[in-house]
């Protein structure tokens, strides 16, 4: 649990990723209040808390230059504009392609924030692809004044990494959030150059991913087949210690044909491994368990067997109406 509310930001800067590479001239300090809140929230609100990486390299972790330029901060904080700047250098050179976006680059030495209980500093890196426009409106001596402002969305999800200063001994801890998946190579691997530091959570969250994915794509399947094949996915992960596709396969599609059997293994054959429960916990919560009709009416679902879903939800035709229905069987209200 990370917890920001008393954090500070002791420093911060801006650069600009383009072609040409703009450099801010001098790290800022003492934001006032309402710009610090603004800076927090772009830093933190969307970052992905529930999957932790770690710096890698092959070789030497020194030779990894964000690792190196973030632990030269936190080791010695009149570095920061200095190490800001290597950092900015070490992403451009790793964003010339022509699908990369040019953008602002936040930086940010945020002090006192807790994780754990324990009070850490945290180095925020934000990547922003886009701007938007924003309405400001002023009351100025009575009279109503409106301008359009081209501003940055601090709501919006970027690419973005908090590094959190675990001490000397440790390596820092590190958070990620991508704005799309295709930028997982430039920024996770090229730029950051991280690895999850629970190889097991890691490939159980993006199994269960999907496997999701693929059923609730397949045509082939009705609504119902779906929130059954959903439920039996989660049950053979509650069930197995690991996961195996061809034993997935074999338990939850009973009669799946050829083609469909490797669409599932080209998709998920590379994230076999020993079952995590709280990716588990995770993905149940995400996993979809409704039937959503354009009468704006849901149906709950969450029967774990497919068997006993096609026995208690019945979809028809009414052709008096020409409209579709749900006949659903029960013994009694509860």
């Amino acid at each position: 649990m990370l917890e920001v509310s008393e954090s500070k930001l002791a420093q911060y800067i801006i650069h600009f990723i383009d072609d040409a590479l703009v450099l801010g001239e001098e790290s800022l300090t003492q934001p006032e209040v309402m710009l610090e809140a603004a800076f927090t929230q772009l830093a933190f609100s969307k970052i992905d808390l529930e999957q932790q990486f770690e710096f890698f390299h092959e070789t030497n972790i020194g030779l990894n230059e964000v690792y190196t330029y973030v632990r030269a901060i936190f080791e010695q904080e009149n570095s920061f504009l200095e190490q800001s700047i290597n950092i900015a250098k070490h992403l451009h050179s790793v964003s010339q392609h022509p699908n990369i976006k040019s953008g602002e680059l936040f930086i940010g030495l945020f002090d006192n924030c807790f994780l754990s209980t324990a009070a850490k500093k945290i180095i925020a890196i934000v990547k922003i692809d886009e701007k938007e426009m924003f309405l400001d409106v002023k009351n100025d001596q009575n009279k109503m004044v409106i301008n359009g402002i081209d501003g940055i969305n601090v709501k919006k999800v970027n690419n973005m990494a908090i590094i959190v200063d675990m001490g000397p001994e440790q390596t820092p801890a590190v958070f990620m959030k991508t704005k799309r998946k295709e930028d997982i190579i430039y920024w996770q691997e090229r730029f950051l150059k991280i690895k999850a530091a629970d190889e097991h959570y890691y490939k159980t969250n993006l199994a269960l991913t999907e496997c999701k994915k693929y059923i609730l794509k397949e045509e082939s399947f009705t609504n119902t087949e779906k929130l059954g094949l959903l439920n039996k996915t989660l049950d053979y992960f509650r069930n197995e210690d690991e996961f195996q596709v061809n034993n997935y396969i074999e338990t939850v599609f009973e009669n799946a044909e050829p083609t469909q059997k490797d669409i599932i293994i080209n998709s998920v054959k590379p994230y076999e491994t020993v079952i995590s429960e709280s990716a588990l916990e995770k993905a149940e919560k995400k996993y979809k368990r409704k039937i959503k009709l354009d009468s704006n009416i849901e149906i709950q679902v969450n029967v774990q067997d497919i068997e006993k879903v096609d026995e208690l939800i019945e979809v028809g035709y009414d052709e008096s109406t020409n409209r579709k229905f749900y006949k659903i069987y029960f013994q009694e209200e509860l």
